[in-house]
């Protein structure tokens, strides 16, 4: 297996100031393409940081991947740090200069000294073309390792990236290859690893997993002889051992498009009651084009008196019970059935911390503790109770994410036989 490293620059890396996001995204695009990430590394804006990483990397590494510092400021000294790595001199390339003059030009701008230096290529080195800005990329050899040189720009380095598909395909010419994706939710990660373990099929196959706050995406590669049957057979083993905690979004997308695809399949519509969740799901559902076919209404009702007055709940149920309990989450969700007229009904209260909700003559309820209720029409009003050891955010859109699965599960459940 080919064998790459990542080095990305900036001085806001390694102090805190910005969260790298072109390291994993890097590192997903090489693996799907068949290319073990062996390192990644931060530096800082200092040429011969930038210089003894390249040439670190170089001796292990065929390919070595770099984003940031080609722009046109002071502190931008990436190609300062690789020329230093590959022995060269700095020098201005034509091809370069050529097309940093002409899309300044085409903005209106008369290019200035610091734009200049952006022309300013290892000699030798050749050029990749930026089509979404103006700093030209890079393409240098450092010792026995060719070393591709992006912007830090996320959508720039993206769009760059891509150019190179159809080479980085080559690299591993001959070896077979396939991925196969698995959506979970319902259940932790923690769990899908036992209930995956000792699958057979697994065997020489690598699994990544990437945990979405409630959802869990596995990732399966394969690669050598047989690569495809023998991903198709891990998937299936998979599939089964996992049950209905699997589902299957359209790539890019998450829980919610998928219930909102499965409702306009059926036909079916949806409400929202929530307290501790403030909007959350229904900001979820709204995100979601054409989720207006499906949802018409939704409430927030943080205060018990909104409770009684928007939804129709009993105040004495409430006092009885608390605020943060079965009873009142199922009241919540059948008062909103009841009310919007629509097939389905979720609904969500709950202690989202980080203090716990005091209610005289009870026991507090901890931080954490939600409810969530599913109502449907002609059906038993489903409840999840859970402790959840999150922040205050991750509570509230872990329980939304479990919300949604409850929804998606029920409608497939509903779902008519093909």
């Amino acid at each position: 297996m080919s064998r790459a490293a990542i080095v990305l620059v900036g001085d806001e890396l390694l102090t805190g100031t910005r969260v790298d996001t072109n390291g994993p995204w890097l590192a997903r695009q090489l693996r799907e393409l068949g290319v073990d990430v062996s390192e990644v590394r931060y530096v800082g804006d200092d040429a011969e940081q930038i210089a003894d990483a390249l040439l670190g990397c170089a001796r292990r590494a065929a390919r070595i991947f770099l984003t940031g510092g080609i722009g046109p400021t002071d502190d931008d000294v990436t190609r300062d740090g690789l020329a230093r790595a590959a022995g060269r001199p700095l020098v201005e390339n034509e091809d370069a200069w050529q097309i940093v003059d002409a899309k300044l030009r085409g903005r209106g701008r008369e290019p200035g000294r610091g734009e200049r230096r952006q022309a300013l290529l290892p000699e030798g080195a050749r050029v990749l073309v930026n089509e979404a800005g103006v700093a030209p990329g890079i393409r240098c050899d450092v010792g026995d390792a060719t070393v591709f040189v992006f912007p830090g720009v996320p959508h720039e380095l993206q769009m760059m990236f891509d150019s190179l598909r159809a080479e980085a395909e080559q690299w591993q010419a001959g070896t077979e290859r396939a991925t196969r994706t698995l959506w979970i939710a319902g259940i932790p990660e923690s769990e899908t690893a036992e209930r995956i373990a000792n699958i057979e099929e697994l065997e020489g196959i690598d699994i990544a997993s990437y945990p979405h706050t409630g959802e869990l995406e596995l990732v399966l590669y394969a690669r050598g002889d047989g690569a495809a049957p023998r991903a198709a057979a891990a998937e299936s083993a998979m599939r089964e051992r996992l049950g209905a905690a699997v589902y299957d979004p359209v790539p890019g997308e998450r829980i919610e498009h998928v219930v909102v695809r499965a409702l306009t399949k059926r036909g079916a519509s949806i409400a929202t009651a929530e307290s501790f969740t403030g909007g959350l799901l229904a900001r979820m559902l709204t995100r979601v084009p054409g989720a207006s076919a499906v949802f018409p209404i939704g409430w927030v009702t943080y205060a018990v008196e909104e409770k009684v007055a928007r939804l129709g709940l009993d105040a004495a149920l409430i006092a009885a019970h608390g605020v943060v309990s079965a009873e009142t989450v199922a009241a919540m969700a059948e008062g909103a059935l009841r009310t919007a007229g629509t097939d389905l009904a979720l609904a969500s209260t709950g202690a989202a911390g980080p203090d716990p909700i005091e209610e005289a003559g009870r026991s507090p309820v901890p931080p954490g503790r939600v409810c969530l209720a599913l109502a449907q029409a002609g059906a038993e009003t489903r409840i999840l109770t859970l402790d959840l050891p999150f922040s205050r955010e991750l509570v509230q859109r872990y329980a939304a994410v479990r919300a949604f699965d409850m929804v998606r599960r029920a409608l497939a459940r509903a779902a008519p036989p093909p």
